[in-house]
């Protein structure tokens, strides 16, 4: 018996020190990854109360990138249907360009970056051989929603050198409850509808061009999901407008409904799923599309496992038995939704969770298999 309590505790001790001796950047087991959390947890602003120029001033001193000119007359375009969508977040955001001294759209267009970045190999490229290239290199999330429970889940993918750029922040108002990006709204909750997002880019739908009058920047379509009673108010306020790439809102709210928001230069579109709807990186049609001449296993090693990832999901989704918070940390851990530093740098660098319904965001600054959640409730 001792020696059984003995080799149960050496054995615990030697999984502590890989544990600890692994740190973030270092290719880890593909089944049993062990190391350090780079940032347990989050960092909560808890701007209650405080009202309109809380908000802006705090956003105001938040890191913010520079954009590049095709992405500045976007965002040009795009200020009148931001405020149409979403004037109160606009209000904010043009506070916010005041205190920096800055036109409002420079503000639009930073936040609008990022994505612009990752689907830069499509827009650049200019034969089939570039083309392919760029879809085998397109990364991107995991989102979730579970139907008739108000509760919507993320797994954020990203290379893994997120991690170092700083701690992940969430700012909580009277009524919203959101990550904060390059000084602006992402990842978030209202009082009665959550969104998460996924990247698409192409091929699952051209870019914005300077000529497309109908765009809208990512903040400012979290921000008209978040201020709505509800999943079909927010599908509605979005229908007529795309986003500068081709994105994906998975929605729930704290009626039960819920879907996928896919914002494209094809068309706004709502998608539903039974008993629930997992999400990955394109749309029906391009899966149909790429499938039709490449392998499915084949296929998942080009698109970072977008299609396995979206078949775990749903696999999940159609069996789980307890289909809550809990629940949703569950599968935002499994492979192959959960990514970490095996093949490539590409990793899971922070999970979300928000439960409409009872009214809290659980935010995990890391990957969640190596990162607690920081709860946070209205």
């Amino acid at each position: 018996m001792k020696k059984s309590i003995l080799a149960i505790a050496t054995i615990a001790a030697l999984s502590f020190n890989v544990a600890a001796a692994n740190v973030a950047g270092d290719v880890l087991d593909y089944y049993q990854p062990e190391r350090t959390a780079v940032q347990n947890g989050a960092v909560i602003v808890d701007l209650t109360g405080q009202g309109s120029e809380a908000i802006a001033q705090k956003l105001a001193t938040m890191p913010r990138g520079e954009a590049e000119q095709a992405v500045i007359e976007i965002a040009i375009n795009a200020v009148e249907n931001n405020r149409k969508v979403a004037p109160e977040y606009v209000a904010i955001m043009e506070r916010q360009a005041e205190i920096r001294g800055v036109p409002v759209h420079m503000l639009f267009a930073a936040i609008a970056q990022a994505d612009w970045d990752i689907n830069k190999g499509f827009v650049n490229a200019g034969d089939t051989a570039s083309l392919q290239k760029a879809a085998e290199s397109m990364n991107g999330c995991t989102t979730l929603a579970f139907a008739e429970t108000g509760i919507v889940g993320l797994n954020n993918d990203l290379n893994i050198g997120f991690l170092q750029e700083g701690d992940t922040s969430v700012i909580k108002t009277d009524d919203t409850i959101f990550l904060a990006t390059d000084g602006g709204h992402f990842q978030g909750m209202g009082k009665h509808t959550a969104a998460v997002l996924n990247f698409m880019g192409e091929p699952s739908g051209s870019s914005a061009t300077v000529d497309t009058q109908n765009v809208i920047t990512t903040d400012a379509a979290f921000a008209a999901i978040t201020s709505s009673a509800n999943v079909e108010e927010a599908f509605n306020k979005l229908k007529d407008y795309t986003t500068h790439v081709s994105l994906n809102f998975t929605v729930a709210d704290d009626s039960g409904d819920y879907g996928s928001i896919e914002m494209t230069t094809n068309g706004t579109r709502i998608v539903r799923g039974e008993g629930g709807i997992a999400h990955a990186n394109h749309t029906a049609e391009m899966r149909a599309e790429f499938l039709s001449h490449t392998p499915l296993r084949q296929a998942n090693e080009k698109f970072v496992d977008t299609f396995a990832r979206e078949d775990a999901g749903n696999t999940f989704i159609s069996y789980a038995k307890e289909r809550d918070v809990n629940g949703m940390k569950y599968i935002l851990q499994q492979k192959p939704i959960n990514i970490t530093k095996y093949s490539s740098d590409f990793v899971t660098v922070e999970s979300v969770i928000f439960d409409t319904v009872n009214g809290c965001a659980y935010v995990a600054g890391d990957n969640p298999l190596f990162s607690e959640y920081t709860q946070v409730c209205f």
